[in-house]
This record gives structure tokens, sequence and C-alpha cells, in this order.
């Protein structure tokens, strides 16, 4: 390879050096620089490339077109490229795995057949709204190129009118691109797309057919027309199994001595053995065989089952003015009316084919009018309850207000006294015993005194009394206020805890 002194003035005249069909790589090599040139071709065009070894393997990469960045520029570029080799690292490993990873197309088809089909009942979900949102604006997009941004931009667009299939569809791609990393066509170190976008919120659904609603329901199944498509909606609300199940029942499957329906492969992946009620036995006797066609719902095909019950359920719906019922809601219905019944979750789930009793409790409502009568029930204990309390509080009132000659009348908590009164009272006794018996603490009673400027003996003044020694006792202040002559304060009933206490404050009328 040929060396050369960079400048920025010489490197449009540096030519190719190389064969003829241009096959041979020219690289002119820097010698301010070294690892740092300039790539040459037989068109004359040129590129910054800078080589460098990481893990004993030479790596070589190219930094840009000559015409679009400057010299400068692209030996900046290299020297950070250096730098990140130096410490160990490839600067060339995102490079790669971009390249290596699938687009979106290839992700989508591995996806489906991988993990969708093997794993998933309803894969064609899957595979539809894949087709129909993603795959349009970016299939042919690296996988490992697509934001978050872009896939919450096909959320928010496809949820305006259906928001319960943007977020399936969120879910969807969240999964896809879990599956590409674990087999290697994602980078580790991506961020999912498909996380942390917020949802449209959803609320369960809980529509099923009532009794009121059962008969026109079942007038409208036998008047159609499609006698086997009749067939079929009386089997599953007679059996709570699901649609697809019952379309792919063959005669085969049933067991008329054990009384059991055989379905294979349900969507929770296990088999299983459905018993079969009187009517749904007498159901079954009333479908015609047909010679050449094995399943119990035949189509109009020969040899195959009946495809759609859509049309005939639309019919029912126009008839009856349930616009919002659906056929899924016969297996809601089922769920319900057997919980009305007194089945428990655990029983009603193994009817219904549930892994999780979870799903049941989403199918099992109770109705309105079971929930009105166990109001009602609620109701009549809350008003006999209310009624005994009340009789009870009416007898003990009448019992209380007798008159008794033991049972001294009730206090008030506001009591008044004259403030003369209160003066002869303070110097009558002590303190202490007339605030007891005024249910009132001495410091609080100590209070009213000071409030209402009456003059209170002072500290060892009935001991002197009772030592036979005598003592002045001042005047009662006169007051000019009227208002003031008639004192108020609050007694603590607990004060009282003696009934002589009582019979005396009630004496007192304080």
């Amino acid at each position: 390879m040929p060396k050369a002194k960079l400048r920025q003035d010489n490197i449009r005249s540096l030519e190719y050096v190389g064969a003829a069909q241009g096959k041979s790589q020219c690289i002119y090599w820097d010698l301010a620089l070294p690892g740092f040139g300039l790539r040459k071709f037989p068109n004359g065009r040129g590129s910054y490339v800078c080589s460098y070894r990481i893990q004993k393997r030479k790596r070589l990469v190219d930094l840009g077109r000559s015409d679009a960045i400057t010299l400068e520029q692209a030996r900046r570029k290299a020297r950070l490229y250096f730098g990140t080799a130096a410490d160990g690292k490839d600067p060339k490993s995102n490079i790669d795995e971009m390249r290596a990873s699938a687009t979106v197309k290839m992700l989508t088809k591995l996806y489906i057949e991988r993990h969708a089909k093997p794993k998933k009942r309803p894969w064609k979900t899957d595979e539809a709204a894949l087709n129909r949102l993603l795959l349009p604006r970016f299939g042919s997009h690296l996988a490992a190129s697509i934001t978050r941004a872009d896939i919450a931009g096909i959320h928010a667009e496809y949820g305006e009118s259906h928001p319960y299939g943007a977020n399936r569809f969120i879910c969807v791609v969240r999964k896809m691109y879990n599956v590409g990393r674990q087999l290697g066509m994602i980078p580790e170190d991506m961020r999912n797309p498909g996380t942390e976008i917020e949802r449209f919120p959803e609320h369960k659904r809980r529509r099923y057919v009532t009794p009121a609603e059962m008969p026109h329901l079942a007038a409208a199944i036998n008047d159609d027309p499609n006698e086997f498509a009749g067939h079929a909606l009386w089997l599953l609300l007679l059996t709570g199994i699901r649609r697809n199940e019952i379309l792919a029942a063959t005669w085969a499957n049933v067991d008329w001595d054990n009384k059991t329906l055989f379905i294979g492969k349900t969507k929770n992946g296990e088999p299983v053995l459905t018993p079969l009620s009187r009517a749904a036995i007498a159901r079954l006797k009333m479908i015609p065989k047909l010679k050449d066609n094995p399943f119990i719902i035949c189509g109009a095909i020969p040899g195959k089952p009946l495809a759609y019950l859509d049309a005939m359920w639309r019919r029912i719906r126009a008839e009856t003015g349930f616009h919002d019922l659906r056929i899924y809601d016969l297996r809601r219905t089922v769920g319900s009316w057997l919980v009305r019944d007194g089945a428990s979750l655990h029983l009603v789930g193994a009817v219904l084919n549930h892994k999780d009793q979870k799903t049941t409790a989403g199918y099992a409502y109770f109705q309105t009018e079971d929930r009105q009568k166990v109001l009602d029930r609620h109701g009549r204990n809350i008003v006999q309850i209310a009624k005994g309390i009340l009789r009870r509080r009416a007898n003990h009132k009448a019992v209380v207000d007798a008159p008794s000659e033991e049972q001294p009348r009730k206090l008030p908590r506001i009591h008044r006294i004259s403030r003369n009164d209160l003066y002869d009272l303070i110097w009558a006794e002590p303190m202490s015993k007339l605030a007891e018996r005024f249910g009132i603490s001495d410091v609080g009673l100590a209070k009213v005194c000071r409030r209402s400027d009456i003059p209170a003996p002072t500290r060892g003044y009935w001991a002197k009394i009772a030592a036979g020694g005598a003592f002045h006792r001042p005047e009662l202040p006169v007051q000019v206020n009227r208002q003031f002559n008639t004192i108020r304060f609050r007694i603590n009933r607990s004060q009282l805890r003696h009934p002589r206490n009582i019979a005396q404050a009630t004496h007192l009328n304080i």
C-alpha cells in the first residue's frame, strides 16, 4: 500500500493504484497518523479509513467520504476509534451487529414460525396484527433500528378506533423482540421497543344472557333457517365450550355411553373431556348426520365443518335487538348461570377448562336479580337491628326518667352559682373538699375565685383554725357590674365519683 503525507489540498490529486478492474484495494496511509488513510476507488472517489487491532483481529473502519467531511474531521474520528480500541473495546461491534440484525419482515416471519405457531393457538391473530400494522411501515427496516416512538405512534393511531386491539399489538411486538433476542437476531443491549408504552384503559366485559333475555334468544335461534348453525349455538349454551371447539368436533368424539365429548388440543394447550348434560345429549340426537361428513356441525362444502357463525349471529342480533351480545358471551352466560345455581368457582373452572381460577372469576357474574335479593335480605336485617336498638333505647329512657329517691337527677355540664354564695363556701371549708363536691379540681376552683375577685384563705389558714387560733376574714369586694355576680364554670362529672358528692352538688344547685 502506498504512503503519503495527506493534506487537504492533495487529496483529490491522489490516483487509484491497482488492477484495472478495480478489484484490488488502494489505500494511501497517512505518514502523520499511523493507522489512518485514504481509500481511493477507480472512479476517482475516496473515503477516509482507519485500521486497528482488537483481540488479535485486524479491523478496518470506513470513516466517511472525502467529499463529505474534511481531513481534520476524519483524523479526529480516527483518534476516537484508536482510543476505544486501546481500552479493549471494539468500536465497530455495534456496526457489525446492526448489519447482521434481521429486517422487521424477517423477524416477523421467524416469530410466527418459531414461536407463535408451535406455542399459541390463535397465532393467526398475531400474524394479522403484524401484517396489517407493522410490516407496511417498517417491513424493510432493520429490526434493531425500530424505536419505542415508532411503535408508540402505531399504537396511538390504531388505538383511536381500536384501543383493545392496539394494546394487543404492543404485546405482540414486545414478545416478538424478546424471541428475536433469544435467537440472536436482536442485539442483547437493545431496548425492547414494545415496552414502557402507556396502554389505553380497558374495562372487563360483563355481558351475558339474562333469564329475561333467554326466551327471546332461544326463539330467534330456533327460527333461523341455518339448522346446523342453530345447533352449534345451542351446544355452546349447554356445554360452555369454545366456538372453534364445537365446530371442529366430530361424531367420533362423542361417547354416548359415558355422555362425554372429547376435545383435542384446546386453547390452553391441553385436551379435555367435556361432560354432556341430558339437554346436550338430546340436542345432539336432533342434529342430522350427513353420510360423507364426519363433523357434527356440517358446512356447505362436502366433508367440511361449518366455518363461521357470524352471518347467523348478525341475523339473531337484529331480530332480538341484543346488538351488544357476542357469540363468546354465551360462554360467559354458562359461567354466570352455574355460579347462580350455587356451583363453586373451582367447579366452574373445571367445566370451562380454565387453568387459572382468576380467569373463571372473570366469567362468573352474579345476575341483577340475585344481587337485588341479597340486598333485600341485607336491608331487612339492617331495619330489624335498627328497630331493636331504638326499642331498647326507648325502654332505657323510660326507666331513667322514672322518679326514684335513690337516683339523683342528672347534673348539667355548665353550672351557675352566685358570687356571694361561693365566697361563703370558700371560707366555710377547705378548697380541696369543696372542689371535690363541685366536680372540678382545686386548681380550677382557685382560678374561678381569682377571675371573680373572691378572696380565698391563704396557706395554713385551716391548720390555724384547727389549732384553735383566730384569723381575720377579708370582706368580699363590691362588684359594680351586676353581670359578674353570677359565676359560670364547667364541671367534670368524672370528679363526682362518690354518690354523696353528687347529692351534695345537686343540693347546692351548682
